[in-house]
Formats: C-alpha cells, structure tokens, sequence
C-alpha cells in the first residue's frame, strides 16, 4: 500500500502455540490440561486475593498503632487529672480542717 510489498509469512509446522497445546492435550490428556488451566487461574486469583487481604492487614496495623498511641496518650492525661484531683482533695481537706479548728476556737 506504502509502496513496499510485504513478504508472504511463512509458518513452519510445529513451532506456535496450537501446536504446543495440542501435543500436551494428546500427550497428557484433555481432562489433566483442563485441570492445570484451571489451577494457573485459582492460582493467579488467590495470589491477587492474599496480596490485597496483606495490604488490608498492614492499613488495619497502622490503623490500630495510632488507636493505641491515641489511647496511651488519654491514659497518661487522665493519670495527670487524677493526680490533680488528690492535690485538689488534699486542698479541699486542709481548709474544712482550718475551718473546724477556727469554728471551735470561736466557740470558747
């Protein structure tokens, strides 16, 4: 069409692919050929399978590390609200002490 004339395309018997998959129907039988297809492809679907349930599970470890490190840093906040409750109660202690020595030196 180009002007150049394409050569004619020689097969060689033997050497394509039907060819292959035909010796190993007949040499292995059509069942166990069928069979190995079958298992390349369950194969092939369960490596993309385990692979995307590996990348779920990694995103999941991430997920729970900072969930675990959110939860740390509360547990040390709340540690540091109940240390300041016992100042407070302390506090809170010591004045109705200081009062009840004040009420009962004011009644004598």
């Amino acid at each position: 069409m180009n002007g150049q004339q394409q050569s004619p395309q020689i097969v060689v018997p033997g050497t394509g692919w039907v060819d292959v998959a035909s010796r190993a129907i007949v040499q292995v039988g059509f069942p166990v050929v069928v069979a190995a297809v079958l298992l390349w492809f369950v194969l092939g679907r369960f490596t993309t399978d385990v692979n995307s349930i590996a990348s779920r599970m990694e995103g999941n470890a991430r997920a729970i590390e900072v969930f675990t490190e959110m939860q740390n840093n509360q547990l040390a906040e709340m540690k540091e609200h109940t240390k300041e409750l016992h100042a407070q109660t302390e506090l809170l202690k010591e004045f109705v002490r200081r009062k009840v020595v004040q009420e009962r030196e004011e009644s004598r």
